[in-house]
């Protein structure tokens, strides 16, 4: 069994801080709990990540923020033209972020899913995208601590092959895109290198360091470019 030294070491090697660069610092409203979004391609761990602070002694909620999990949007597609179904789907994902603030103002920890932003279209080149991504300020509040699984495609398709690993790494990118595109501090895990007990562990103790800190959901000041 590794030491602590060890762990330590491999959970500094696989988990990078990213943090946005010349940015106005927002306001970020005081609350008792935390609001924390987890990105990745679909295979990355995210569902099983999530699951995993259901075993928390903290009360936890996980809301899904991801379109396949909206089930008006089928019906809606099959009755509506796609601008509807959009404005569908925003409505949907800010009904869900208030749910998460106000369980974060009662103390509760708030996974979401996917994070409110992944679907922004970070080359708004024609008039209807730049309409579209407008919609995202509705529920663009920073949440409190983001987390991208990432790490070799090859092996992510192996736990599911529901993506070809070519489509898997260009999803990765676009994850990547949306974090610049949208100034999103984050911190970058890597689920091939680690188990998923070690990713899981990763992110507990990064979640349970800033919950016991108090959860102050203050603005920090980036750091000079």
């Amino acid at each position: 069994m590794a030491g602590p030294a060890t762990a330590l070491q491999r959970e500094s090697a696989n988990i990078h801080t990213v943090k946005s660069k010349g940015i106005i610092p927002r306001w970020r409203p005081r609350k008792p709990g935390l609001e924390i979004a987890l990105l990745g391609v679909d295979g990355a761990g995210k569902t099983s990540v999530a699951n995993a602070f259901r075993r928390l002694t903290r009360p936890v909620k996980v809301i899904a923020m991801g379109s396949a999990h909206f089930r008006c949007l089928p019906m809606l597609e099959r009755l509506f033209p796609s601008p509807v179904v959009q404005l569908a789907a925003h409505c949907e994902r800010m009904l869900r972020r208030w749910l998460g603030f106000c369980f974060g103002c009662l103390g509760w920890i708030v996974i979401y899913d996917r994070h409110p932003l992944e679907q922004i279209n970070t080359r708004p080149s024609l008039l209807k995208d730049r309409i579209n991504n407008y919609c995202f300020n509705l529920y663009d509040r920073p949440v409190d601590l983001t987390f991208w699984l990432t790490g070799d495609c090859q092996q992510i398709y192996e736990r599911k092959k529901e993506f070809t690993p070519e489509r898997l790494r260009s999803l990765d990118e676009k994850i990547s895109d949306v974090l610049a595109y949208c100034h999103i501090d984050h911190l970058k895990v890597n689920v091939t290198d680690n188990s998923l007990d070690d990713v899981v562990g990763i992110i507990v103790r990064q979640v349970s360091a800033r919950h016991e800190a108090g959860s102050q959901a203050q603005v920090e000041t980036p750091p000079a470019v």
